[in-house]
């Protein structure tokens, strides 16, 4: 298979409000957690403490360099950190999975330590440069890590806009998901219970992380899922932040429309038959996605073989077609040929075969 055609197709979506949420201070931000797009922000570019949301960049590299299922024998640097604890005592066995459920439900910075010094390779240092080159693969440009819990530092910061694509990159990794999802979970006869409050009161969120020290104030980074659409809401410095990331889901949600790309058999594509001709090929059904309020660029590709081969039937799958949006999939759908496809053998087909076999042996002989 390969790409047949790109076509930009352009859909516009106004805007039409403009209330930001209004708060002294700190940052805001509110994103399409599928496209990326910043929907609504105030200071999302200002480089600020993040407390313990720095989790969330810590658990995406652990998950990336060690196995769920791995054994952690805890370090005695791990034992007794300040701060949200799992109490977990050097020499205890814990597995991987155990210590993220501790992170990134109770926020342990104990757990966090533990975690780094076992996938940094027994160095928490590498672990750290670890998570400040995920950084830069993920085009951070004024984000830092000094820690893996989110302890103050002045070398520690990041901005509502990049805390928002670290959340956004997390929630694609399946473990991640299901851990910050879980609203409660038994560890070695702890119970222990997730900070994140929206779980529980706000049904459409699926995950997130909560922060808090003197130096960064209230931090809060969380996602909420609808219709196939999701959202991404960060708040840095910010009080009331359980009531600013509901009103912003539930603001956003209200907008969101369904879109039609295209009717089923709109799409009409003219593919080539091996021997000459060509066959019509349309999608096999509408195309849609739910999308909020925004103006971009949708750009249409199609995927088929470069020759159609032999008998085929109407409604026979030939190749796919998809709608792209900032590089993302929004909608897709197979293409079915229109009409039965009959490719006859033709009588001659053989005596010529014949024919030239005898011509070529003369010309060799001579």
């Amino acid at each position: 298979m390969r790409r047949w055609l790109i076509i930009p197709v352009l859909f516009i979506f106004l805007l039409q409000f403009s209330p930001v949420a209004k708060a002294e201070g700190g940052a805001f931000l509110v994103m399409d957690g599928r496209l990326g797009t910043v929907l609504e922000q105030q200071n999302a570019d200002t480089p600020l403490p993040m407390a313990s949301t720095t989790k969330v960049m810590t658990a995406l590299v652990v998950l990336e360099q060690v196995d769920l299922k791995d054994q952690v024998v805890i370090p005695k640097e791990a034992e007794g950190i300040e701060g949200s604890s799992l109490y977990i005592k050097a020499g205890d066995r814990y597995s991987v999975e155990e210590l993220l459920y501790g992170l990134l439900l109770r926020s342990a910075n104990d757990c966090a330590e533990a975690l780094a010094w076992y996938a940094g390779g027994e160095d928490r240092g590498k672990f750290i440069e670890k998570m400040n080159e995920k950084a830069g693969e993920l085009g951070l440009e004024h984000t830092q890590f000094a820690n893996p819990s989110g302890l103050p530092s002045e070398n520690h910061y990041t901005t509502a806009r990049e805390l928002a694509l670290i959340m956004q990159a997390a929630m694609k990794d399946a473990d991640f998901c299901k851990i910050c999802g879980t609203k409660s979970i038994d560890i070695k006869g702890q119970r222990v219970v997730n900070h994140n409050k929206l779980l529980s009161i706000y049904k459409p969120c699926i995950g997130g992380k909560t922060g808090y020290t003197m130096e960064a104030g209230r931090c809060l980074v969380t996602m909420a899922q609808q219709d196939e659409a999701s959202l991404i809401c960060v708040t840095l410095g910010r009080r009331g932040d359980w009531d600013l990331h509901m009103d912003a889901y539930q603001r956003w949600f209200e907008r969101l429309e369904q879109v039609i790309l295209a009717e089923a058999g709109d799409c009409r594509v003219e593919l080539p038959v091996a021997g000459g001709g060509c066959v019509v090929a349309r999608n096999s059904h509408s195309i849609s996605t739910n999308l909020f309020q925004k103006e971009g660029e949708v750009e249409k590709e199609i995927y088929a073989p470069h020759l159609i081969y032999g008998n085929q039937r109407a409604g026979d799958v030939v190749g796919s077609i998809e709608y792209r949006m900032d590089g993302v999939l929004i909608g897709e759908s197979a293409l079915v040929l229109e009409k039965d496809l009959h490719v006859p053998l033709k009588k001659e087909f053989f005596i010529n075969r014949i024919f030239r076999f005898f011509r070529q042996l003369f010309l060799k002989k001579d």
